[in-house]
């Protein structure tokens, strides 16, 4: 895995009452999923277990983009070890943040791709202005979702429509996403605070014990019909075939060069 040149997105953590929004800020409004970002999201997270009021968490981008995804770049030059290291860094991340004992929001206020697609996935809404695209555009680059997108995509909304977001790999307009139950909510640009702004005034007002018991059965259930945790070592196992293949190198060059990859 090659080290990435590009300027690492910020991550900035506020805390308000019962209610902590963190906030992604990348370069020109492209916020990316680098290794130094998820290492970033990681210590929010840890500052978030220091607030024991803390209800409601909020992922939010800046500018263009809720996530763009990974950092392309760290997909270079991977080996089995760097590989297998880097589907274990984001599946773990992805997993901490499924499993936070707060309800999360993924505020998606613009391209919603890949990796940031796969955040989203783990929080327990998601929310978006219809200006926005979301998808898992993986298979262009000659790889899987590997952050656990396979496999929430499918336990969350079934086989049919996993196959169709990650197999053509396009990115689809927000209000399509909410016609196929991907998204809870999709409004206005000039509607977007408020209707969060709603839904967090709806989540505290009420009983904060009842909805951490019903989060704990909901995510048990789903866990246990879809087995994720098999799926978890799936995904990774795909990844790690799709890289040996030399399918990555291919699809990443090509995207890095702004050509039409040539499949061999």
């Amino acid at each position: 895995m090659r080290n990435s040149d590009s300027p690492v997105t910020q991550v900035d953590l506020q805390i308000e009452k019962q209610v902590a929004t963190i906030t992604l800020s990348g370069v020109k409004g492209i916020q990316t999923l680098s290794s130094q970002t998820r290492q970033n999201l990681h210590a929010a997270l840890d500052q978030l277990e220091k607030t024991p009021a803390l209800r409601i968490v909020q992922f939010q981008g800046t500018g263009r983009t809720f996530i763009a995804g990974a950092d392309i770049h760290e997909f270079q030059d991977l080996t089995d070890a760097t590989a297998g290291k880097l589907v274990t860094d984001g599946q773990q991340l992805m997993t901490r943040i499924a499993e936070l004992p707060y309800i999360t929001i993924a505020a998606i206020n613009g391209a919603c791709a890949g990796g940031g697609w796969e955040l989203a996935l783990a929080c327990d809404f998601r929310i978006a202005v219809e200006e926005a695209k979301i998808g898992l555009p993986e298979t262009t680059l000659g790889l899987l979702p590997c952050w656990g997108g396979t496999v929430r995509m499918t336990q969350k909304f079934g086989q049919a429509i996993a196959s169709q977001m990650i197999l053509t790999g396009e990115l689809i307009k927000a209000k399509a996403a909410f016609k196929k139950g991907l998204l809870h909510e999709v409004c206005e640009v000039n509607e977007f605070e408020e209707q969060l702004s709603n839904l967090k005034t709806t989540l505290l007002s009420r009983s904060p014990f009842a909805q951490k018991m019903a989060r704990k059965v909901i995510a048990k259930t789903a866990a246990r019909e879809h087995q994720a945790s098999l799926g978890f070592s799936d995904e990774r196992n795909a990844f790690l075939e799709c890289v040996r293949s030399g399918q990555v190198a291919i699809g990443v060059e090509a995207f890095l060069g702004k050509k039409i990859p040539v499949w061999v």
